[in-house]
């Protein structure tokens, strides 16, 4: 590999790493964690892109904040034509004011567009020398899809919104990016899917794809997750958690898709049924509005034993390794998964894990925990009681779920991108 790539990053997400909250879920840290190792690789030019100027100082504040020493070669910013611009705050405002007069200039607007064909001269100077260009969630902009010369790439994680519908809604602006990307997918663009799951997924469902250009590619997880035991007892405190107990850990954006209800549920069971006096259920996480009301209704018990169900709410990057390392198995029951971070993280961290038996999650773990079908009550509460009463059982997932964790890095994930990106600009192919 000669000569240098020279890639359009989409940072958009990245704007996003000052929101404690389900904003920085995996598909931020993916972001991150790729454009980290972009940036350190020889072979590639990196540039960034942000969609969005009312965001762009939150974007820069990230790149200061992750990437004190690495200077990008420009921060490209929207540079849409005064039609396109009332366009765009139309269509905002008609979302979230639904106003007919808002509608009736979106329409005029749309004619005007068709009408008269708007040379971006700015983006096509400023992307002149851009061989990728690289999106780690959201569809390719129209600025840089009419742009013929730069090959295109989108990460995509999973299809949860059109199987599972009833959690979504396109009038919701934090589940609109997907309608848009399911709207753009095509077969001209290149795409690269979290698993072999998700990849099959997309094909299954978008007829429009070319097989050959999704190309599966695992995720990994930070360096910074590792054993870390040693310092859980303080971040237990920092949390108001106890330290006299022992305790079940779980970390995922509460909302109903992640079955936690089932695990709480089956938990106060297999407490209840074993007498079990030494041990509590850790959530951690942000939650959608509402999940943690419709937990207390749905399990009958829950009043008597909720002092051993305890919220960490959003927890700091710093303290997930030792809560991991600390915590005696690590649940991650999900109806569905394009990947699963989590339970990666907690391998790496040498936390056995209790995972869902089904979508993309025997990819991450193997035969390095506890798989189990999701909805089955019975098959949690066995798998808390082999875990609890055996000690050597967890030790020995510990250790070969730490072993496989390692078969993952960021670097394998970048390196096999960037292949991907010099066999397509210089194989033809």
């Amino acid at each position: 590999m000669e000569k240098k790539i020279n890639i359009l990053f989409d940072a958009y997400i990245l704007a996003e790493a000052d929101f404690k909250d389900s904003a920085r879920s995996g598909i931020f840290f993916t972001a991150l964690n790729l454009l980290k190792e972009f940036s350190q690789n020889e072979n590639v030019n990196i540039s960034i892109y942000c969609s969005n100027k009312k965001f762009s100082a939150k974007l820069k504040k990230t790149l200061d904040k992750y990437f004190p020493n690495n200077k990008f070669n420009n921060l490209y910013l929207e540079i849409l034509s005064p039609i396109e611009k009332l366009h765009s705050r139309l269509t905002c405002n008609y979302k979230e004011k639904k106003n007919p007069l808002t509608k009736l200039g979106i329409t005029a607007a749309s004619a005007i567009k068709k009408i008269v064909h708007w040379k971006h001269t700015d983006y096509e100077n400023l992307t002149k020398d851009i061989d990728i260009y690289f999106s780690p969630v959201y569809k390719i902009p129209d600025e840089i899809k009419n742009i013929k010369s730069i090959k295109k790439y989108t990460i995509l994680y999973d299809i949860t919104p059109i199987l599972y519908p009833e959690y979504f809604s396109i009038e919701n602006k934090k589940d609109y990016w997907f309608t848009n990307l399911a709207k753009s997918l095509n077969s001209e663009d290149y795409y690269f899917t979290i698993s072999e799951y998700t990849r099959k997924d997309f094909l299954e469902h978008f007829s429009q794809l070319d097989p050959d250009k999704v190309i599966p590619t695992l995720l990994a997880c930070s360096d910074n997750f590792k054993p870390e035991k040693e310092k859980t007892k303080d971040v237990l405190k920092k949390y108001k958690l106890p330290t006299d107990k022992k305790y079940i850990f779980s970390l995922c954006t509460l909302e109903p898709r992640k079955n936690l209800i089932r695990a709480v549920k089956c938990f106060i069971e297999f407490v209840n049924k074993n007498d079990i006096k030494d041990m509590v259920y850790i959530l951690g996480g942000g939650s959608w509005d509402g999940f943690i009301e419709k937990m207390e209704r749905e399990i009958s018990d829950f009043e008597k034993y909720k002092h051993l169900i305890l919220r960490a709410g959003y927890i700091d990057d710093e303290d997930l390794a030792p809560l991991y390392s600390g915590a005696e198995w690590f649940v991650y029951t999900s109806e569905y998964e394009g990947f699963g971070l989590p339970p990666l993280e907690a391998m790496s961290c040498e936390c056995p894990v209790i995972t869902s038996n089904n979508s993309s999650l025997p990819e991450v773990v193997g035969n390095c925990g506890i798989m189990i079908d999701f909805d089955s009550d019975e098959q949690h509460i066995k798998a808390y009681e082999d875990y609890y009463y055996n000690y050597n059982f967890r030790k020995e997932n510990a250790i070969k779920g730490f072993k496989r964790a390692k078969e993952f890095s960021w670097k394998k994930c970048a390196d096999t991108m960037i292949e991907q990106f010099y066999k397509i600009l210089y194989s033809g192919r």
